[in-house]
């Protein structure tokens, strides 16, 4: 396997992240160009997974008002299982903790299994549900209160 680093954005691979974004999410629910567009004009926390010369993850947040909202966080399938999502999960969160976020909050789609149990792991509560969040489907709201640094190595 290809050692892999946890790295700042850079704009050269926007092609890259919209890559991933098509692995891993149903159309309906994927960021296109312009929202990323979006995202990166507002100065976020976005890091790229990257094994070897190929990205294969990426997590994209926003701090507002003391809370670090996880927007997407994405791992191709073939890379998934590795703790690599949960990595990139624990590296934001703490980088949302030095930038004095006290708490964060991320939505996920109620079936998506794998996901929760990441969140679940990682310290995430479920605080509710969000009817209609998706096209056809609802999300649970979760939420963490962000206290100590969190080992984040890649694996």
């Amino acid at each position: 396997m290809s050692e892999c680093v946890i790295v700042p954005f850079e704009p050269k691979y926007l092609d890259d992240v919209l890559g991933v974004e098509s692995e891993c999410f149903r159309s309906e629910d994927r960021y296109d160009r312009f929202i990323f567009n979006w995202f990166i004009a507002r100065n976020p926390l976005f890091y790229l997974l990257r094994c070897g010369n190929e990205t294969v993850g990426y997590i994209l947040a926003t701090i507002e008002r003391g809370v670090c909202h996880i927007d997407s966080i994405a791992v191709k399938p073939k890379w998934r299982g590795r703790g690599l999502g949960e990595a990139l999960l624990k590296k934001t969160l703490d980088e949302c903790r030095v930038r004095g976020a006290r708490r964060a909050v991320l939505e996920v789609a109620v079936d998506n299994e794998p996901a929760i149990r990441l969140y679940l792991k990682t310290g995430f509560r479920v605080k509710g549900v969000i009817h209609g969040y998706y096209i056809d489907r609802d999300a649970y709201l979760t939420e963490l209160t962000l206290h100590d640094q969190l080992d984040s190595r890649v694996p």
